[in-house]
């Protein structure tokens, strides 16, 4: 039996995984996303909800199943590094290929908490994606983030579950865990 945490161990690693009533229009629609061409797929995603709800795992899924490598994956909190320098190294980074594969992608968590110059540095970027990368904004606060960053991404609002569905899931869990 494998051992660890167990949000870490049962975390869906695809969209037809990611569970909850409520988000089964968002998954559908992003599917339906990732199934264009390359160019048609939108460069900037916004994923807006409360805390806990999965939106940077959903974040992480879009990259893994756009068929971003590890490598090219780069994932930052922004209540951690919230200034205008963070953004302008994001965007030198974004002028490099690729170290594996065809995209780069940056996931930018609790992008609300960048700061106005941040925020403005980072609607540059939005406007000038290179084609070759894929922008992911999480947030808990969007009434935070200046109008014009939201006009730039595709929006996808995801939801909580409902407590039945919780215990149906916290039992399945279980009894995996037992053997069952």
């Amino acid at each position: 039996m494998q051992t660890g945490a167990l949000h870490l161990k049962y975390r869906p690693s695809k969209l037809a995984d990611f569970k909850g009533e409520i988000n089964e229009g968002i998954v559908e629609s992003l599917q339906q996303q990732l199934q264009k061409n390359w160019e048609q797929i939108p460069r900037s995603f916004l994923f807006i909800g409360p805390s806990g709800c999965g939106k940077t795992t959903l974040a992480r899924i879009v990259a893994s199943e756009l068929g971003c490598s590890q490598r090219d994956f780069n994932e930052l909190n922004a209540a951690n590094t919230r200034g205008i320098d963070t953004i302008r190294e994001i965007s030198s980074n974004c002028k490099m290929a690729p170290l594996e594969g065809k995209m780069r992608t940056y996931l930018i968590d609790e992008c609300h908490a960048q700061t106005k110059d941040a925020q403005n540095a980072l609607l540059k970027l939005l406007e000038d994606t290179p084609e070759h990368v894929f922008i992911f904004l999480c947030t808990t606060d969007p009434q935070n983030l200046l109008e014009t960053i939201k006009n730039r991404c595709s929006i996808y609002q995801v939801g909580l579950w409902e407590n039945n569905e919780i215990y149906r899931h916290l039992k399945e869990i279980t009894q995996i865990e037992n053997g069952q």
